[in-house]
């Protein structure tokens, strides 16, 4: 599965394409692509609602309609990483991104989860929003009947509530770096100075150029990915417009890391203040 799909999707749901009449993504419409990418930023929420890739995206596509290259290759970067740290949200996300509607009447194809709601022959199972098979008679019979349509999308919203609660209680911390480990406020051995990683993504002092911190005014932001490469470093990005770098992070522990250049060059110490 391409995260770009997904990061198309969350660009649609932040700003509000899905209420388009007429336009369409991926084989989705109108209201059925409303409700699937609503359904889609509840699973992304629940896993990476504070995730600064992500908080970026929203925030783009909100203000300007649509989001920079950078600002999706960051998102698709922390979903990737995420969805291959957590099999469940990656199965949660191809289910949705295989959905397909029409009139009304969904299909979808996925392996089934290990919770089911069961109704009128067909089978919803969450809480990855597993599969909705249902024979020719019972698809006819939803599209004569409004009223089965409006019980078949509570029980889906139903199956997508507790799976989301799933989600959100098998996302917790535990990792000793990311963006959840680096909030808060950090001070460099033997400097008074203090630099702050805020939970929105914007930070300060985290700017360096040529071993020495740099700050030309403006809004800084930080990413630093969920995952370490093979040295066990994270990725840390810093912007402040129009400059940009790209750092390593090693945390020995929770409240202390060592930074280092793109090239591998040891900049500075940092401990939790």
């Amino acid at each position: 599965m391409g995260m770009e799909v997904v990061v198309g999707m969350l660009i649609a749901w932040a700003a509000g394409k899905a209420r388009r009449a007429g336009r369409g993504l991926n084989g989705l419409t109108d209201h059925a692509l409303e409700l699937t990418t609503q359904r889609l930023w509840e699973v992304v929420d629940a896993k990476l609602g504070r995730d600064p890739a992500i908080q970026r995206l929203v925030t783009e596509s909100q203000q300007h309609g649509d989001a920079t290259p950078s600002a999706r290759t960051r998102a698709e970067t922390a979903l990737q990483e995420a969805a291959d740290r957590d099999p469940r949200f990656a199965a949660a996300l191809e289910a949705i991104v295989a959905w397909r509607a029409s009139d009304g009447v969904s299909t979808a194809a996925t392996e089934p989860p290990s919770t089911s709601i069961h109704a009128g022959g067909a089978v919803i199972t969450g809480p990855n929003f597993g599969e909705i098979n249902a024979t020719t008679k019972i698809i006819n019979k939803v599209v004569q009947n409004p009223l089965i349509s409006v019980i078949v999308i509570v029980l889906v919203l139903v199956a997508a509530f507790f799976g989301i609660r799933a989600l959100t209680a098998s996302s917790g911390g535990g990792e000793k770096g990311g963006s959840a480990a680096m909030v808060g406020s950090w001070k460099t051995s033997g400097s008074s100075s203090t630099k702050v990683f805020g939970e929105d993504g914007r930070c300060s002092g985290f700017y360096y150029n040529n071993g020495a911190p740099l700050d030309i005014g403006g809004p800084m932001t930080c990413t630093i990915s969920s995952t370490p490469d093979a040295d066990d470093r994270y990725t840390l990005v810093v912007t402040q417009s129009p400059n940009e770098a790209t750092y390593k992070v090693a945390f020995d522990t929770a409240d202390h890391a060592q930074v280092y250049s793109s090239t591998g060059q040891k900049i500075y110490e940092i401990d939790r203040s």
